[in-house]
């Protein structure tokens, strides 16, 4: 959680993704979000992953939700252009 932090800051990073496959590392998830937040960067979130949906994407913090990898690459051309 803390190297994602400290890694978008330090590189200045606009766009952070996070995919979870287990529920067990949706915590995990829930936790990166919030420290990012707390941190006061400005980086916009995307989350995916078999076990996630929309709804709870936004019960996280997530800025967005992507079901697939077409999905993220259109929040990434959103996001950075």
């Amino acid at each position: 959680m803390q190297k994602v932090v400290d890694t978008a800051i330090a590189e200045d990073v606009r766009l952070v993704g996070l995919s979870a496959l287990m529920t067990t590392t949706v915590v995990s998830m829930k936790k990166t979000i919030q420290a990012l937040r707390e941190s006061g960067h400005p980086c916009k979130i995307f989350v995916g992953g078999a076990v996630l949906t929309p709804e709870y994407a936004e019960e996280i913090g997530a800025d967005y939700y992507t079901r697939d990898a077409k999905a993220s690459a259109d929040v990434a051309k959103e996001v950075l252009g």
